[in-house]
């Protein structure tokens, strides 16, 4: 907890410089948080390429932006969020007739090719489920499993009270688990598998 506290306080001074038009604070809240953003932009899009340019782009208008930035009582990195899933919600919209499904993997390496290969099977398998999910479902999976956000903190970044960020969560988690159990990923089970 004094860890996720002094990085919110060097945050906020960070911004507070940032805003005042010294890039160099804003390049270190870059260096602070580009990985989480990109790595929490990937899950969504599931492509290297796309992730780098989206993560990019929110970097951008959180610059353009960030004289604007309001805290209120949230990290900073929420913010940031809400610019990647918006600008990931765009492209999807934009993209939504080309519905080109992109797996590119991950770069783990396992000592035994048969256990590689069954581990990425099993992976391609859970991702699958979790792109398969409605739009809010699979954006409250991501952020709360992948990018470790608490509950108010993902709320922030849907726009949606807690108690409903809950809901949503627990709908998800039992929308995998029947997934994965009958081995069934269409997304008629699951959703529409589009951005919301």
């Amino acid at each position: 907890m004094a860890k996720s506290s002094t990085r919110a306080a060097t945050d906020h001074r960070l911004v507070d410089r940032a805003s005042g038009g010294d890039r160099e604070a804003f390049g270190e809240l870059y260096d602070r948080h580009v990985m989480p953003v990109y790595r929490h932009v990937y899950c969504m899009v599931n492509d290297r390429q796309l992730a780098e340019d989206l993560t990019a782009q929110t970097f951008l208008q959180a610059l353009q932006a960030i004289a604007r930035y309001e805290e209120r009582g949230l990290p900073f990195r929420a913010w940031l969020l809400r610019i990647a899933k918006n600008l990931a919600i765009s492209h999807w919209r934009t993209q939504r007739n080309h519905n080109s499904s992109r797996n590119n993997g991950s770069d783990r390496a396992i000592s035994s090719p048969e256990l590689f290969c069954e581990a990425k099977l099993r992976e391609e398998e859970v991702w699958r489920a979790v792109h398969s999910l409605r739009g809010d479902q699979r954006q409250a999976i991501i952020l709360r499993f992948v990018d470790g956000l608490s509950y108010p903190d993902v709320a922030q970044v849907l726009g949606k009270s807690i108690g409903a960020v809950r809901v949503i969560q627990y709908r998800a988690l039992s929308a995998l688990r029947r997934a994965l159990e009958d081995g069934n990923l269409g997304h008629d089970s699951l959703g529409s598998g589009r951005l919301s």
